[in-house]
């Protein structure tokens, strides 16, 4: 028994061979990939029942317009019939056997055919709010997908690396591999996120203007009145799309970063901001001058430009106050407004809230930290905090 402890422990003493350790890092990939192909149909599945889901919907939409110019229709209809049996009624001596007949058949033909319409347009209306339902449920199960997706690609990323070098330099390798993965996946979620935006907006707009449209061509010529209304409203959603549409292509206005001064492009930028926007941004620079890489210029600067884009669509106020501080150990950027604040860990729940987590990962990929302070009728601070590496950013 003592022999066969000590053989034991020796055997637990010994280290996993190389060759043991890719076979399992082999296993854990295929299983990774695996996964991640599932979860990608998932989401593909999603995409593609809320598009044939809004398309019945927008079907449902035309239908219930034309039931409801129908239920109008035939409630004059059945108002004159039943104006017409009473008539009769009152002054049934004046009128022949078949009159009566006639006119208490058409009241009660005209009563059914309005009750079945009605019906009709209730089930419509129901059916529309089931719906929105279910695709606002796929939306948020294809969203919780692409979250799933962007963390099994970097852990694969990872994982598929030469183990030797995994084992030497991990740090390393991580930030490289996350780096270009944050290149390809951030032009992944800004497509998303331009296709979301151009759906929600201008595309709904001009939807609905297609049905109002429909709901026009059916109406009579007298009724005038309800006709310019329609009119005027397209007209209403025609400029809402297009200002929905500059709004977009503004905040895809490619980065120009200033050939002098990383906070010379801040300015520009707020200067530019304002004018289209009406916010102003107070920017505030304290310490020595110094020049950043390239690729860190542009996560600072799409970092700020998100935050400052939360501060105006969430905040409720038109100004806010960006902080950039460069001292020995580190850059320390702080973006700042006294809006009407927020629940952090209710945010971090919702991933689509306020981009922490696009921030946040921005931010790691340098090495830094990120530090979101607020709370509901308090305000909001965003403070990063980025250590100078020993070579590189050198002032």
């Amino acid at each position: 028994m003592a022999g066969n402890r000590g053989k034991a422990k020796s055997e637990e003493k010994q280290p996993i061979q190389l060759g043991h350790l890719e076979n399992i890092l082999g296993q854990l990939v295929g299983t990774l990939e695996k996964g991640r192909n599932d979860i990608y149909d998932i989401a593909e599945k999603c995409y593609q029942e809320c598009n044939r889901l809004e398309l019945e919907r927008e079907e449902v939409n035309r239908e219930a317009s034309r039931t409801i110019v129908e239920v109008e229709k035939y409630e004059k209809l059945e108002r004159y019939a039943r104006l017409r049996l009473a008539e009769v009624s009152r002054n049934f001596l004046s009128f022949s056997e078949n009159d009566i007949k006639d006119a208490y058949d058409k009241a009660r033909i005209l009563q059914l055919t309005l009750l079945d319409l009605r019906q009709k347009e209730m089930y419509l209306r129901r059916r529309r709010d089931q719906l929105d339902l279910d695709i606002k449920q796929f939306k948020a199960i294809a969203l919780k997908a692409d979250g799933f997706l962007s963390s099994t690609g970097v852990a694969l990323k990872i994982l598929q690396g030469n183990v030797e070098r995994i084992g030497e330099s991990i740090e390393e390798f991580q930030r490289q591999q996350q780096l270009g993965m944050w290149i390809i996946e951030s032009q992944e979620a800004e497509r998303r996120k331009i296709a979301r935006e151009l759906h929600d907006g201008p595309a709904q707009n001009l939807v609905s203007m297609l049905i109002r449209l429909d709901l026009i061509a059916q109406l009579g010529y007298e009724e005038k009145e309800r006709i310019s209304d329609e009119i005027n409203n397209i007209k209403d959603m025609a400029r809402e799309s297009l200002a929905d549409i500059r709004s977009i292509m503004f905040d895809l206005k490619p980065l120009l970063v200033h050939e002098h001064s990383f906070c010379q492009t801040l300015r520009e930028f707020f200067s530019e901001y304002e004018a289209h926007y009406n916010f102003t941004t107070d920017l505030i620079v304290l310490g020595d001058d110094r020049d950043y890489d390239f690729s860190m210029e542009i996560a600072l600067f799409r970092l700020i430009q998100e935050a400052i884009t939360n501060v105006k669509k969430h905040a409720g106020v038109n100004h806010a106050m960006v902080k950039i501080e460069n001292t020995d150990k580190c850059l320390r950027l702080v973006i700042k407004d006294e809006g009407r604040g927020f629940s952090v860990e209710g945010a971090r729940a919702n991933k689509e809230s306020y981009g922490i987590i696009g921030m946040k990962e921005r931010v790691e990929i340098f090495g830094g930290e990120i530090e979101i302070i607020s709370s509901p009728g308090s305000g909001t601070q965003v403070i990063v905090r980025i250590p100078w590496e020993e070579e590189g950013n050198n002032g």
